[in-house]
């Protein structure tokens, strides 16, 4: 694919916008009853299915770099245990010895082989029981039984989606949908890894992600941080993947106005430096790809409908090249996470202390934010409901008095 020409289509549409004085919408506004980020039932439900029989975006190829790389990843409180084989395969398995559930590994890092630290069973990197310690004291069995527990997993455009369990049916290729040309042309697998900042909040999970689908807030919220770079209230919005249930939004910057005085002819890729790609991979994943950087955030629900946990990874795309906002890989990482933590997540607690309140019956969507009405119809459906619309009520009035 010829990602100047993508970047050029995403240009040419924002442009429109910007001189049209308007953004990609929704038909019209939508009421999203309040009760999605409080009802404790819909809360265990969305854990028990969109979390535990979807694909989870786990990480990028780059994570397992060679042979004998392994990864873990406990997001969900299934111990996952990644590796790379000797082939050069990725695998995915519980991370627990099957003598008796003994951990595995712990964090990542490259070795040859797996061997148990309990009892030193060891294993390959295919999840093969290859020996039992002191064998002939402890008795004949069928190694085949005692393998790995395997887990779905795939590897594809440097990604890596695995599932929380044996019967998930994990495909990138139907994830991405038409989008999968656009994320194979960034070389994801290649990636170089910055750091990593999580987040324990008292905010419902989806209430933190509202406030990556919408550029509605840049002017308000983040007047000192983006104010003067981003323009506000202007995206090119697509869906991909099954039901368009993911997004993309794309959020011009101030600089790309100077593309009006510049043919065509004359456009490289540096226009990419002209506006922000966002992008939501159902059912948890906010994912920004710049020039030279990804920022990887992973939203989970708490213990409570009221608590969430965020977990953001940064990587460089290229060398140590500063990004669009002038910063080191290092320096761009903790701006990223100071704009989150003091205004983003800040606004979002406060959010939920007014939900907890319970006499605001819906949060209204408007038209210009239909990233938030597309996804949050999508939650509705991944746990069976269908979507409909709170009725007009007054605030502080019960519907139906």
């Amino acid at each position: 694919m010829d990602n100047v020409q993508v970047y050029k289509d995403l240009i040419k549409r924002m442009l429109a916008l910007v001189d049209a004085g308007t953004t990609d919408s929704a038909a019209g506004a939508y009421r999203q009853p309040s009760s999605v980020y409080t009802d404790q039932a819909l809360f265990e439900r969305e854990k028990a299915t969109i979390f535990k029989d979807e694909p989870q975006f786990v990480c990028f190829s780059s994570d397992l770099p060679e042979k004998g790389s392994y990864y873990t990843f406990d997001d969900l409180g299934v111990p996952v245990l990644l590796t790379r084989d000797n082939e050069g395969k990725v695998n995915a398995f519980l991370n627990a010895c099957t003598h008796r559930a003994a951990r595995l590994k712990d964090g990542c890092g490259k070795t040859a082989s797996l061997a148990c630290p309990y009892h030193n069973w060891g294993f390959d990197l295919k999840g093969k029981l290859r020996a039992v310690w002191e064998e002939k004291s402890f008795g004949s069995i069928e190694k085949s039984l005692y393998d790995l527990v395997r887990l779905p997993v795939e590897e594809k455009y440097g990604m890596i989606f695995a599932g929380m369990h044996p019967d998930v049916k994990v495909s990138v290729d139907e994830i991405l949908g038409d989008m999968a040309p656009v994320f194979e042309m960034w070389d994801l697998g290649s990636l170089g890894y910055v750091a990593q900042h999580e987040w324990k909040l008292q905010t419902n999970w989806k209430l933190a992600l509202d406030t990556f689908c919408e550029g509605y807030h840049f002017l308000a919220l983040h007047k000192n941080t983006l104010g003067g770079i981003s323009i506000g209230n202007t995206s090119a919005f697509d869906t991909f993947g099954p039901e368009g249930r993911n997004h993309r939004l794309a959020f011009p910057n101030e600089s790309i106005k100077r593309l009006k005085e510049i043919p065509e002819s004359e456009w490289t890729l540096d226009i990419f430096n002209d506006f922000q790609l966002v992008h939501f991979i159902y059912p948890n994943t906010s994912l920004l790809v710049s020039p030279v950087s990804v920022e990887f955030f992973k939203l989970y629900p708490g213990d409570k409908p009221g608590e969430h946990r965020t977990i953001y990874r940064s990587y460089v795309r290229q060398g140590g090249e500063k990004g669009w906002d002038g910063n080191t890989p290092q320096e761009h990482f903790e701006f990223i996470c100071k704009v989150v933590d003091e205004e983003d997540y800040w606004v979002s607690t406060n959010v939920m202390k007014n939900l907890n309140a319970g006499m605001l019956r819906y949060s209204t969507f408007g038209a210009n934010e239909p990233a938030l009405q597309n996804m949050h119809k999508a939650f509705l459906r991944g746990v069976g409901e269908v979507p409909t619309e709170a009725p007009p009520t007054k605030v502080g009035v019960t519907a139906g008095c």
